[in-house]
């Protein structure tokens, strides 16, 4: 190209991010590079921008805001008006600066985040990126690749000769302005090429951008993904009987000889093991659809077929209809209408949503909670949302996983979960966010420390132990400031903080038994509301402050059920009594033993 495009309101907009690590008004030899290609980019009629980050209060961490003066969206927004983002960074034995590792752990975030809600495209989609690079050592060539892929992936595009390189004497601690002053014609050169080749690029974007809908296709890969059928069931290669003389000293952490941990997860376990005790032989017929045969050690010619998920032990050879119904069940909006029908106090069901363009905002009263109409485990959870901007990011983020966004009216209170066992009151558990209690003498880290060395606490994503380690995140640095605390801040003694705001067992939960406590009327409500359901277990999650009061009293609600509980956070919980929940559901087989399926074990 040979001549700059003519000023219009088509004109771009060019913005410098200098990653050195010197603060104003220090000498930035990265911003020499930039002044030279500064004047460059106004011959081509280009606006320009320059933002020094490490004079910007940019939090450590990931995600598009983390509060308490993050100055992090201040960038964004310079992005969201640029054409062209132009990083310039030092690279010192092969390492980037750390002003630079900052800004892409934060940038990483918009892979998800502040995409459009239409394509899924993320920020720096249709944007142009240049590098400006100041290599002490010579040896930054693999690290300003691995910086181009980190935009290229947040949809950046990178132009051919796009970054200028000057590389100094590794045998002294010359730089560059007091060794070029300008007159390197190599980096005149490069400057000039990655100047009109981002310029030219940005223009073509400017008048024909992307329209790649990042959303539609990995709907569609998911589609088409979930419509291959596999060649062959994943089968366990041979059963694997476990009964209970194999199995004496019956001990779930004990994996000798058993290996349960590749199969089952703990939950799973607890139902079994209450079964193996009472002289049942189990095998494990199906991993990927969770499917056991169930016999008894004293007539084994006779058993029945347990299929883990949907979760029922079902006598019936006639599954379909059981199955549907499920799918049905499963979905949020169907169960909040249940509980309802059934009398139960729920929370307002603003309605589920395709894309966050579709919520009615003008119809909405906050607070709120956004959470996928499908889904388990509090994955992409959103309480007490108290602005549109905060609802319009979760719906983003709710939007992005694939699912639909349901909004609800947010309920105050504490989290529990009531169990349901062949229409009895089984037992219920407070299920509390990771916390700390101080004791006046450590230190929150230390009491942090000591809670993970707590006995029965097992990896974050182990899945055959009920209680995990607490988890220390980002999160848990925000509660920090909020209280005015530190690591190294002393707990007064008696006082619980919390390092969570949401209840997942990864994080750290505690579960506490709170059977005797509950009120008589919560208690009536979930038993007849688990009447309708062929299941013999049901597990309602109820929020509210006061457990021993009537939900009239509270402002309390119910939220969910489910059909599989976690019933070992009942048996095995580590505040109060531990309840053996399970045997209720062994009891009910021993008293059908005579209605269980013939030696065909059909499964379904």
């Amino acid at each position: 190209m040979n001549r700059a495009p003519s000023t219009s309101a088509d004109c771009l907009r060019v913005l410098f991010l200098n990653c050195t690590v010197k603060s104003s008004p220090e000498v930035s030899h990265v911003e020499a590079l930039w002044d030279r290609a500064k004047l460059a980019y106004g011959a081509w009629d280009c606006t320009t921008e320059q933002l020094r980050t490490v004079d910007l209060a940019i939090a450590p961490g990931y995600g598009a805001d983390l509060g308490l003066g993050d100055a992090f969206p201040q960038i964004l927004d310079r992005i969201r008006r640029a054409q062209i983002v132009i990083l310039g960074l030092s690279i010192r034995r092969g390492a980037p600066s750390s002003e630079s590792q900052k800004l892409l752990e934060r940038l990483a975030s918009l892979e998800t985040d502040h995409c459009d809600p239409a394509t899924g495209q993320p920020l720096l989609y249709n944007r142009v990126l240049g590098l400006l690079l100041l290599d002490q050592t010579g040896d930054g060539s693999s690290t300003a690749a691995s910086v181009a892929h980190s935009f290229n992936r947040l949809g950046c595009i990178s132009p051919p000769g796009n970054g200028v390189v000057w590389s100094g004497d590794t045998d002294t601690d010359t730089y560059y302005l007091a060794v070029e002053k300008g007159r390197s014609a190599t980096v005149r050169r490069d400057i000039q090429i990655m100047v009109e080749n981002t310029v030219a690029i940005a223009t073509l974007l400017q008048q024909s951008p992307l329209q790649t809908n990042l959303k539609a296709i990995a709907q569609t890969a998911k589609a088409e993904a979930a419509a291959v059928t596999p060649p062959s069931k994943l089968m366990y290669p041979r059963a694997i009987a476990i009964s209970p003389d194999a199995n004496a000293n019956l001990n779930p952490d004990d994996t000798s000889g058993l290996q349960y941990r590749e199969v089952v997860t703990r939950r799973i376990w607890t139902i079994m093991e209450a079964g193996i005790q009472r002289g049942y032989v189990i095998q494990i017929m199906d991993v990927e659809d969770r499917v056991f045969k169930v016999t008894h050690g004293r007539d084994p010619s006779r058993g029945f077929i347990y299929k883990i998920y949907p979760g029922l032990l079902n006598f019936r050879l006639g599954f379909q209809p059981y199955e549907q119904a499920y799918e049905k069940a499963q979905r949020k909006s169907e169960k909040l209408a249940v509980m309802e029908q059934c009398g139960m106090p729920v929370p307002i069901n603003y309605g589920i949503f395709q894309s966050t363009d579709d919520i009615p905002l003008e119809t909405l009263k906050f607070p709120l909670v956004a959470k996928p109409n499908y889904g388990s485990l509090s994955q992409n959870v959103f309480t007490e949302l108290q602005t549109v901007a905060q609802l319009q990011h979760a719906a983003r983020e709710i939007e992005l996983s694939g699912q639909s966004i349901k909004l609800e009216s947010h309920i105050a209170g504490r989290d529990y979960r009531i169990l349901i066992v062949e229409g009895r009151y089984a037992g219920a558990v407070e299920r509390r966010p990771a916390s700390l209690v101080g004791d006046g003498q450590q230190t929150i880290l230390e009491l942090f420390q000591l809670r993970n060395q707590e006995p029965r606490r097992g990896p974050r994503y182990e899945a055959h132990t009920t209680l995990h380690q607490l988890v220390f995140d980002q999160t848990s640095r925000q509660l920090l400031a909020q209280a005015g605390y530190t690591l190294d801040t002393v707990l007064p003694s008696g006082e619980r903080f919390y390092l969570q705001t949401k209840i997942p067992a990864s994080l750290g939960a505690d579960y506490v038994d709170v059977t005797d406590e509950v009120h008589d009327s919560i208690v009536k409500s979930c038993v007849l509301c688990a009447q309708q359901f062929a299941s013999l277990t049901v597990g309602f999650d109820l929020i509210t402050t006061d457990p021993s009061l009537p939900l009239s009293q509270t402002g309390g609600a119910f939220n969910e059920y489910n059909f599989l509980p976690y019933v070992d956070i009942h048996e095995h919980c580590n505040v109060g009594t531990q309840r053996p929940v399970t045997q209720g559901i062994w009891d009910y087989i021993d008293r059908h033993s005579d209605q269980l399926l013939t030696p065909e074990f059909r499964p379904f």
